[in-house]
């Protein structure tokens, strides 16, 4: 959705493609009841004969003869996408492609239900509320009426499009949990901390001497310390510099991972996701090579640090291979997917983000593919709350030599 599109629908009429709604559904803890709402609108649009996509507008009053007035919805009140997915497709014959989003325009927050054009007929599998088992629901002019769904005939004529229905893709993007493979919805709840460092001239060098031994008459001997002259085990000066820099990136940024989904009936080959994100914008992503190494007291000075994180980028890419290319103006991610057959998904490798101050902040994207007549776009979302704090040198110096097992 784009501000463009959105106003030209305000000024629409409700008919088979657009339906205005004042309040947010109720879904999340409501009876079978209330939820069969919702069930039978996203059925009754997606029966419905039209040529085009249609469109649930929710926070949007409906004005006859005049342009449609943007009320809004509580942030708190948005639809998971995923949820949403799961409750519907569960129930019905097949997939239904639709997708939820939670959209700003005007200062407001409203949620749109895009129902794609797709194979026909579209029913319950089983009873569920006040809709029936097998009961095509169809949306006609400006409303669904659960008790006028489809006759025989027309039930008929509508398996007969099938082949023509489904010859695009139809893809999506959520965030994913960053250690298992387990799809956590369109939304994602951030928390990290910012923490001022002191000023690297305050930060002093690191010297693991053995302590001078007292004489009698006040005199001191130092003991001598062969230890630089070993080439694998030498006091590292930088340490507390280093220190201090994986420190701060280890409470500020955070592992984020995707997953790509098939969620329509038809194969999506060459599936590729891209994400530009321009620069200044509070936030960044960037791969595995710019994670600071775990600092060492203690060196060797054959080790090239920079090998631990040296990644050579291989000629043939993996399905959930991330590409980060940065430049002067913006920040581009790129996610090869390779072959998508219906229902399969994808996990991409992790990447990292930091955020700099708390907000909402989108990512916008889009997915590509042989068979989609053009990209498709979709956004991700992040409440992010971050926390500023300040280290002292004396509190830097007292931190613990972190482990391999922080990395």
């Amino acid at each position: 959705m784009n501000n463009t599109l959105f106003e030209r629908l305000l000024y629409e009429e409700e008919n088979t493609t657009l339906d205005f709604k004042k309040e947010q559904y109720r879904f999340a803890k409501a009876p079978e009841d209330e939820k069969s709402e919702l069930l039978k609108d996203i059925l009754g649009f997606a029966n419905a004969w039209r040529r085009s996509e249609a469109y649930i507008l929710i926070g949007v009053e409906d004005v006859r003869g005049g342009r449609g007035n943007v009320v809004g919805v509580p942030a708190t009140d948005h639809l998971d996408d995923h949820s949403l997915q799961q409750f519907v497709n569960n129930l019905t014959n097949r997939a239904v492609r639709f997708h939820y989003e939670a959209f700003g325009f005007e200062g407001k927050q409203v949620g749109i239900i895009r129902i794609e054009e797709q194979a026909r007929p579209l029913y319950l599998k089983r009873d569920y509320g006040r809709l029936r088992k097998g009961e095509v629901y169809v949306r006609r002019g400006s409303s669904t009426d659960p008790t006028k769904p489809a006759d025989p005939d027309e039930i008929a004529l509508m398996g007969s499009g099938h082949a023509a229905d489904v010859s695009e893709a139809s893809l999506a993007v959520e965030f994913a949990d960053p250690d298992r493979e387990q799809a956590i919805g369109t939304q994602l709840e951030w928390s990290a901390e910012f923490c001022h460092m002191p000023d690297a001239k305050e930060i002093p060098t690191h010297d693991d001497r053995p302590a001078p031994i007292k004489l009698p008459g006040g005199r001191v001997f130092q003991v001598p310390d062969f230890s630089p002259m070993s080439l694998h085990d030498r006091p590292n000066s930088r340490y507390y510099h280093q220190l201090a820099n994986y420190t701060f990136f280890r409470r500020l940024v955070r592992k984020v991972r995707l997953v790509v989904m098939n969620t329509g009936e038809v194969s999506a080959t060459d599936v590729r996701v891209e994400i530009s994100i321009p620069n200044a914008q509070g936030f960044g992503v960037f791969d595995w090579p710019d994670v600071p190494d775990v600092p060492k007291r203690r060196e060797s000075v054959l080790a090239v640090a920079a090998m631990k994180n040296f990644k050579v980028r291989p000629a043939i890419r993996h399905a959930g291979d991330v590409d980060i290319d940065k430049n002067d103006e913006q920040t581009k991610v790129e996610i090869e997917c390779g072959s998508l057959q219906p229902g399969r998904k994808v996990w991409t490798d992790v990447f990292f983000m930091e955020i700099g101050q708390s907000g909402k902040i989108e990512l916008r994207g889009h997915l590509f593919a042989a068979n989609l007549p053009q990209p498709q776009e979709f956004t991700l979302s992040i409440n992010a709350a971050i926390t500023e704090t300040a280290m002292t040198v004396d509190e830097l110096l007292s931190l613990e030599e972190p482990g391999d097992e922080d990395d």
